[in-house]
């Protein structure tokens, strides 16, 4: 009996060298950089650190990071209407506290899954704003299951659907 386990024991271990660790689904895998935001003069790596902003907006060319959501707008909405039909303004508002509180991060990048992980942000929604073009919400960096709750356009939410707090890992606008 004595030598099954001896066997048994090393048979797990020499697997545990073979086969590679587990990678979480949502994750950057080590070493790889994020999104690369402008704030406040210098360039930040989102995935690691928001370093004091509270607000980002990206359209999938440039990223620019805020104190706040009223500077973002500020500087980002002139001249725009939020009621316009366009797509692009704003696309999705995605708010890491309920009641759209909390650190924001807009996305405007239309036709492709948005990896909320590059952007220090997966795993890390509460609450949304859609703009003009309706979105979908997944649960993982790469599409997966689909949000259960309404993500048309015009669509707001204080909270997310029922075990869906902190879930969204991707966003993809129509």
């Amino acid at each position: 009996m004595r030598k099954l386990r001896t066997v048994a024991c090393f048979t797990i271990w020499a697997a545990s060298l073979v086969a590679p660790a587990a990678q979480p689904a949502n994750a950057l895998h080590a070493g790889q950089r994020g999104v690369t935001a402008t704030f406040e003069g210098r360039s930040i790596d989102l995935a690691h650190d928001w370093e004091g902003a509270t607000a980002c907006t990206s359209d999938g060319a440039q990223t620019r990071c805020y104190q706040s959501v009223a500077e973002m707008d500020a500087a980002e909405l002139k001249g725009v209407s939020l009621t316009s039909a366009s797509c692009a303004t704003p696309g999705v508002r995605l708010y890491r506290s309920v009641s759209y509180g909390g650190g924001v991060l807009q996305l405007l990048t239309r036709g492709t899954y948005i990896n909320l992980g590059a952007y220090g942000f997966d795993n890390d929604t509460s609450s949304f704003r859609i703009g003009a073009c309706s979105a979908g919400f997944y649960d993982t960096t790469t599409g997966g299951t689909s949000y259960p709750g309404s993500t048309s356009a015009g669509i707001s939410a204080a909270a997310m659907s029922s075990g869906w707090d902190n879930r969204v890992g991707s966003v993809y606008i129509f």
